[in-house]
Formats: C-alpha cells, structure tokens, sequence
C-alpha cells in the first residue's frame, strides 16, 4: 500500500488492520481484507456478504447505550428485509479501539448496504463475493490517493 499520512489515512490503515470476526458455533472465523474466505463462502452457501456494523458512527467512540440501540436498528433493519445474518466482532488486533458487536449480512443487494451503513453513520463496510477477496468499501469522504486494488469508494 502507498505510504499516506493524515487522520483518513490512518483511518483507512486501521480499518485495513481490523479483525472481521464472524462468529460461529464452531469457533470464529477472522475475514481480512484483500484475502479469500473459502470457509466463510462454505458456511453461507457461496452467496455475497458484508460485515456491518452499528457502533461508534464517524468512527468517534460513543456512549455503550447508544451504540447498543443502534445495533437493535442494524438488527431490525436486516430482519426486515428478510436477510440472514450471523452475529460478528470487528476487533483492533492493536488493542487501540475497542471491540465492536456487528452483523455479517449475507446476500443483500450493494445499494441496500451502503445505504444502510450511511444510515447508521458509518464510514466504511467490509464485503465479499463467493471465491473473490474480502474489499473495504469506503462510504463518501475524503480519502487517500491512490487506493489499494482490495479497497474501492462507494459514494452514494
């Protein structure tokens, strides 16, 4: 990756370095960014994904009570629309940002996504395709020139 610097760069870096934890029965699954998931397409049946979460909009650290009632509203949302989901933790491997609760949403259309991480404030999501690697996608902003091949702009 090319060496940036500034605030949305070091964003973009820590949401590069995230843990993408799917959280399964079995034991967890880690999803990174610019790899292949060939279990995680196994489990969920070679349908798209994303991981999306609720908590801290802006990535801007809020209140628990907050962050709780808007993962009840990602929750409701992809209940909604009829989507399965399974329960995810997007972790710093750092330790410098806390844990977050999040949802691997699994087969719904890219518009829906955006527009319900924008809606939830959040600046980014992590999705994929059966077989393909795992991409950051990067809702509206300012950021670095140029992006990784695995990471892409999505503005609404």
């Amino acid at each position: 990756m090319p060496a940036y610097s500034g605030p949305q760069a070091d964003l973009l870096q820590a949401f590069l370095q995230t843990d993408y934890r799917i959280l399964l029965r079995s034991g967890a699954l880690d999803v990174t960014v610019c790899e292949r998931h060939p279990r995680l397409d196994e489990i969920i049946m070679e349908r798209d994904w994303a991981i999306v979460t609720a908590f801290n909009p802006g990535a801007r650290i809020d209140a628990a009570d907050i962050n709780e009632q808007r993962h009840r509203q990602l929750l409701a949302a992809v209940a909604d629309a009829g989507l399965d989901a399974l329960p995810a933790r997007n972790h710093d491997p750092h330790g410098q940002w806390p844990d977050e609760p999040s949802l691997l949403v699994i087969g719904a259309e890219p518009d829906w996504l955006i527009a319900l991480a924008q809606h939830l404030g959040q600046l980014a999501l992590v999705a994929g395709r059966p077989g393909g690697e795992a991409e950051l996608w990067l809702l509206g902003g300012e950021w670095p020139d140029p992006l990784p091949d695995h990471v892409r702009r999505v503005n609404p």
